[in-house]
């Protein structure tokens, strides 16, 4: 059972990071996560401080999701409003840039107005890469990470026979 969920927990990883960890870094974030799924708050305090350990005690389920993001944070896009969501996503890529976000000029009506606006923007720019929302954020915040569009059933498929809630940006 342990190594099915470290070898889960290595694949879910290499996916988020599309594929830049080398081995021994996703082997680290892997140990950490199996670890806190052991013991919780002693692992989440000694690793990231006695807030954290929070986690532990108010969401048991969230804990791997905590850790992988918290590693991971560099990779993913977080904001309370979708206009500095979009300024992170478009620093997310060199070239060609991804547009502005259409203060003056948009449609949306809702946080899936914007989520679709902003795949079709994807599709025609980087149209490897979608977006997913991963884990919770524990504020108001939008949690996003940019992935490679073709793995996107993989991940969430991980994601689901892990317990770590994960879904699709778009529809």
């Amino acid at each position: 059972m342990n190594d099915d969920v470290r070898q889960k927990l290595a694949s879910l990883i290499d996916l988020l990071s599309c594929h830049y960890l080398d081995s021994h870094e996703v082997e680290a974030i892997v140990s950490l996560c199996m670890q806190t799924r052991n013991e919780p708050a002693r692992t989440l305090a000694k690793n990231y401080g006695e807030d954290a350990a929070q986690v532990a005690r108010y969401d048991p389920d969230g804990v791997t999701a905590f850790v992988i993001f918290t590693e991971l944070e560099d990779y993913f896009a977080v904001s309370d409003t979708v206009d500095e969501l979009h300024e992170q996503i478009i620093d997310s890529f060199d070239a060609p840039t991804l547009p502005e976000y259409p203060y003056d000029d948009n449609k949306f009506e809702t946080v899936v107005d914007y989520f679709e606006w902003l795949d079709t923007q994807l599709l025609a720019h980087h149209p490897k890469y979608c977006l997913i929302e991963f884990g919770q954020s524990y504020t108001h915040d939008f949690q996003t990470i940019l992935v490679l569009r073709d793995t996107v059933d993989q991940i969430l498929a991980l994601c689901k026979d892990l317990g770590i809630w994960a879904e699709r940006c778009s529809a």
